[in-house]
């Protein structure tokens, strides 16, 4: 049980913005059990999420606002983590140079301009759904929940499974403690956790959707970077949630129209 502790404390200190493993050691081990806890905490910022959205919808602030601090919520508790990777994602392949390039500049810590109108455009498309959701009051918990919590059970699966683009770097560190006995733990749990949402979603075809996505989205890195990088890491988990969020939103859209 102590061990479990401190890989959460691991995992929220990594992934969120709460410094709470500063006197926990980490190891190879922790670090790659800490990727079971990222669906967790997925689950998390979607309880939050939506605890949040029912507190503001009962004060008297616009729902264009309710909007955008609801949107602002999970970036402010990661810290903005995972949108530098899609930032990073975006100028590599916009670069239209080699892969050797491509992952050069994955690395650099300067933001091209391709980097910011990516950002920009994101950021307008999922505040977009999540307006058009939150005025037509058709959010609910398992809609939070799923959303937040599909593309980190796919993060964390590419991380634990697939080849890392570089021999050093994030991928390549979480990897390190990956055996194949914690391969088929996450993947257990994963199943557990989409079939709460199978029982439970009104709209079950999302999982669907979300699965041709990563299909899609591992042969695009794959061809772009030969394999998985901290930065597409972080551009799943922003790029997925986006994409839930339109699919939610269409989803609506088709079933009233």
């Amino acid at each position: 049980m102590k061990e479990w502790i401190a890989i959460l404390r691991i995992s929220l200190q990594f992934f969120t913005i709460l410094p709470l493993a500063k006197t926990v050691q980490w190891t190879e081990k922790r670090t790659a059990r800490s990727l079971f806890v990222l669906p967790w905490i997925g689950m998390l910022l979607g309880l939050m999420f939506y605890s949040f959205l029912q507190l503001l919808q009962s004060s008297p602030i616009t729902t264009i606002v309710d909007s955008i601090l609801v949107l602002l919520l999970p970036l402010v508790l990661t810290g903005g983590l995972h949108l530098d990777g899609w930032m990073d994602v975006s100028d590599a392949y916009f670069s239209h140079q080699s892969k050797e390039k491509k992952l050069q500049i994955l690395s650099d810590p300067h933001v091209g301009s391709f980097a910011i109108l990516s950002l920009m455009v994101l950021l307008l498309l999922r505040f977009s759904a999540i307006y058009e959701l939150v005025s037509l009051s058709s959010l609910s918990i398992w809609a939070c929940l799923i959303v937040f919590t599909l593309p980190r059970i796919g993060a964390a699966f590419l991380l634990l499974r697939d080849k890392p683009a570089k021999e050093t770097g994030l991928a390549a560190y979480f990897q390190k403690g990956v055996t194949k006995r914690s391969i088929y733990g996450f993947i257990i749990m994963s199943l557990f956790l989409v079939a709460i949402f199978v029982i439970f979603m009104d709209n079950k075809f999302i999982i669907l959707f979300f699965a041709g996505f990563l299909w899609l989205w591992i042969r695009f890195y794959r061809s772009q970077f030969g394999g998985v990088t901290g930065d597409v890491i972080g551009a799943t988990i922003e790029g997925g949630e986006t994409l839930l969020w339109i699919i939610l939103w269409l989803s609506h859209v088709f079933v009233t129209a």
